[in-house]
């Protein structure tokens, strides 16, 4: 540990001095290469830095095009090299009205002009009398990710982040939840571009849709990010005001059948400090049918386990957050914040089940019940440290995370003997119960260094530490009919530590020459890995060093469109539990079992799309070839001497996916918008389950269709059609459903309040069937979750988002935050 916290100093100690060099550099260079002219360029309504805007410099008289580019993510542009002259400027971004910076004089005593804030507004006009405003594209591509706009979606309005995933490209929501990136489970959450306490579809059911303000959706993410996921990164954005004054947002919804969850947040600026606090609760049962049928063979004989079953899926949680930015001075901030909170998840089923064999030589009615209740704490913390050197990207940022989590998960498993009629006999039951506890802590350290260089290019690179630890306690238990009380059973429990330290530098180099754009990266990781069970078994020791290379290229064919491809490795490493080998109880029929050998999958992707505005929207179209190494898959295996299945991971060969997406967002007329979306690729999968090759491939698609509505008095209503193909899996194949969403919103009180009503699966279509097969085994399984969905969800706007200000004087820049250019 000491010898990290070394090398972190020696790369801060060495940055920022070259830092501070570079900085007084650049100036004197710069104006012996001719003039600068330099600024930024804002959103009119939430006044936040407008990212990948097109920015265009012409000179006077002749309107020639002297130079252009896009804008960083703090919405800065640099055009320097300038010959003295007379020039005007055109800053254009996809669904805002287009703005022009006239009276730009380059000479001798004006060799560095920085423009006043450019305000780019969304497109308006008027319909008859009636005001028609155009409001943020609810997904907008830009480079390297895509940006869903969560306001847009009346659907999701009382739902989670999940809900909004189900109408984003890229992305897949199965009907229990599970969300998939490009038929991938296995992507990587960030909150707010920080790690989340949970993983995967778990922290994504967690954070209410009401709490987020936008999603990016990263499916090729360069060297500067964590290289954790087969799919990508979800990063989810919170909201968060700067504005002055007290501002805030408030929300609350309920749905059928026991679902509520309410957020407040509340934003205060005084002076250079922002004050923010957050509150959040939720409680969302979920109720479901699934049917089973298991065959299982032995000889000549076959055994029947046919099974329906009713069950709740019960998430709930809470959340409190607090914090304060900073801003020592406009280049410098500080920025803390600390959360904590608890999440659930439960679980309760009733099967009947009948269990025979044929030839006839036994019979079995049943009925097991099943409750399961999952609790967890969880504690966060972060500081992060940002300084910057200039406007033009030079920046340094340093960032501590700490996170703890504490978990208890109990369930209880009784088993009854009935009748045909599923009537119980007068049986003591068959019971059994089992406890999982676990802690465990992650801690990060990351230093961040940005250098530009030259007019467009821009070196970064950077130092992480990622230390993770887990306790975990496997407790089974039998009942005792004689003392009635529950009795420990040592042979089927166990405990698990695991470790993994991961320790990481990356270096990106980014640039433009003329209209091609090109980024290359590289990082490399260093990974110490432990699982010790404690069984008399030596520990499970991983030490490798692993390198991601990235890169990407973009050129633009004209002022509309534009084409990139894009490169990245990546790599799933298999979680804790998953690598333990002793066998945990599901139920009397099935147990889970970890594997200590497994590999990490390694994963290089590869992307080629092109993107096009045209007069009522934009198109956008993508290729993408994904390669999986040491493929990580959950497979059955039958226990032959017992009858029970086997539920385990493993390391497949490769498998392949070659797609293409394609996204239409288009407004015909001004009261009406369409989004069109498709994703088709076909998945091939080579590997070998229990000594037997297995192959499987199919051709998947997705569709999905969402039509908005505009209407008179602040009136929306937006239709929702969404198709899920049939798909191939390991051992067997899904069938594909589709279903339908509706939703209607009304606002009032000059949009300070608004009232959305959905229905989600209006037509109760959303049925999963699924079939696998294996040695002596096939399984036929449907599930139909509980339809339609009906919620109402009401939104209250503090202070509008408005900042009260006074009248700007002549020598002010009107309509200018005093927080903006730090």
């Amino acid at each position: 540990m000491r010898k990290n916290w070394i090398v972190v100093l020696g790369i801060i100690f060495f940055m920022g001095s070259n830092a501070f060099a570079q900085a007084k550099f650049n100036k004197v260079e710069i104006g012996k290469r001719g003039g600068v002219i330099f600024g930024r360029v804002f959103s009119s309504e939430k006044k936040v830095p407008m990212e990948y805007t097109n920015v265009a410099l012409y000179s006077l008289p002749d309107s020639a095009l002297i130079t252009g580019g896009i804008t960083n993510k703090t919405g800065a542009f640099r055009f320097s090299g300038l010959k003295n002259g007379n020039y005007y400027l055109i800053a254009h971004f996809i669904g805002f009205k287009t703005k022009q910076v006239n009276k730009i004089i380059l000479d001798d005593q004006h060799r560095f002009v920085k423009l006043p804030p450019i305000f780019l507004s969304p497109a308006s006009s008027t319909l008859k009398g009636v005001e028609v405003k155009a409001r943020q594209p609810r997904i907008s591509y830009q480079i390297d990710k895509k940006v869903i706009n969560v306001s847009q979606d009346l659907n999701a309005a009382s739902g989670t982040a999940v809900d909004v995933l189900e109408n984003v490209p890229s992305v897949n929501v199965d009907i229990e939840g599970n969300v998939s990136l490009r038929g991938s489970s296995s992507f990587t959450v960030l909150i707010n571009g920080r790690p989340s306490v949970l993983s995967g579809s778990d922290a994504l059911q967690q954070i209410p849709s009401s709490a987020i303000d936008k999603i990016e959706v990263i499916t090729n993410p360069s060297a500067k990010y964590d290289p954790e996921g087969v799919g990508g990164i979800i990063n989810i954005i919170l909201k968060k005001d700067k504005k002055l004054g007290l501002n805030g947002i408030a929300s609350g919804s309920v749905g059928t059948r026991n679902k509520y969850q309410g957020n407040v947040l509340l934003s205060y600026r005084k002076g250079k400090i922002n004050y923010y606090v957050s509150v959040d609760g939720m409680n969302r049962d979920m109720h479901m049918k699934v049917k089973l049928n298991n065959q299982t063979f032995s000889g000549d004989t076959t055994n029947y386990r046919i099974s329906n079953l009713t069950g709740t899926r019960s998430r709930r949680g809470y959340g409190v957050k607090g914090g304060a930015d900073i801003n020592f001075t406009k280049k410098t901030g500080l920025f803390l914040s600390a959360k904590v909170g608890g999440y659930g998840f439960g679980m309760n089923n009733d099967s009947k089940q009948h269990i025979y064999t044929l030839p006839a030589t036994f019979e079995k009615y049943s009925n097991s019940v099943s409750n399961s209740n999952r609790w967890g704490n969880y504690y966060t913390g972060q500081a992060e440290f940002q300084h910057k050197f200039n406007e033009h990207g030079h920046q340094l940022d340093l960032l501590f995370y700490y996170s703890t989590r504490k978990s208890d998960d109990s369930e209880t498993q009784s088993d009854y003997i009935t009748n045909m009629n599923w009537e119980r006999l007068n049986y003591i039951p068959s019971q059994i119960q089992t406890n999982t506890y676990d802690t465990s802590s992650d801690m990060r350290i990351k230093v961040d260094y940005a250098l530009p260089v030259g007019k467009k290019g821009k070196l970064e690179a950077g130092y992480q530490t990622r230390i993770a630890n887990l306790n975990g306690e496997y407790n089974f238990m039998n009942f005792d009919t004689l003392s009635g009380t529950w009795v420990s059973n040592s042979a089927r429990s166990s405990f698990i530590k695991f470790h993994r330290n991961i320790y990481a530098l990356y270096v990106s180099f980014k640039n433009q020459y003329k209209k091609l754009g090109y980024e290359f990266g590289l990082r490399g990781e260093y990974t110490d890995r432990s699982v010790n069970n404690f069984d008399g078994t030596k520990p499970f020791v991983i030490s490798r060093m692993d390198y991601f290379p990235s890169g990407y290229l973009s050129y633009k064919l004209s002022k509309k469109s534009q084409v990139y491809a894009s490169y990245s490795r990546r790599i799933d490493r298999p979680g804790n539990w998953s690598l333990n080998p002793f066998p945990m109880v599901i139920d009397p029929y099935n147990l889970r079992v970890g594997n200590p050998e497994l590999q990490p999958e390694y994963i290089d992707s590869f992307e080629l799309g092109t993107q096009k505005s045209i007069k009522k929207g934009f198109l956008s179209f993508e290729t993408y070839y994904r390669i999986g190494r040491n493929k990580i898959s959950r497979v059955v295996k039958l226990d032959t001497a017992t009858g029970i299945m086997v539920h385990t991971s493993a390391n497949l060969n490769n498998d392949y996916s070659l797609g293409m997406e394609f996204m239409a967002n288009l407004r015909p007329v001004k009261w009406f918008n369409l989004n069109f979306s498709g994703n088709i690729y076909h998945y091939r999968l080579q590997g070998n389950v229990t000594g037997s090759n297995v192959s499987a491939k199919s051709t998947n698609w997705t569709g999905r269709l969402t039509a908005s509505f505009n209407l008179k008095n602040n009136f929306r209503i937006q239709m929702m059609g969404i198709y899920i193909s049939p798909s191939a899996t390991v051992q067997g194949s899904r069938k594909g459903f589709a279903y339908t969403n509706l939703a209607l919103r009304k606002d009032f009180f000059k949009r300070k309040l608004n009232i959305t009503l959905s229905a989600r699966d209006l037509l109760g279509t959303a049925r999963y069937e699924f079939q696998s097969s294996g040695s002596n085994f096939r399984t036929y399984t449907t599930m139909q979750r509980e339809w339609p969905v009906i919620s109402l969800n009401v939104n209250y706007i503090i202070n509008n988002y408005k900042q009260k200000r006074k009248r700007p004087s002549q020598n002010s820049d009107q309509g200018v935050p005093n927080d903006i250019g730090f």
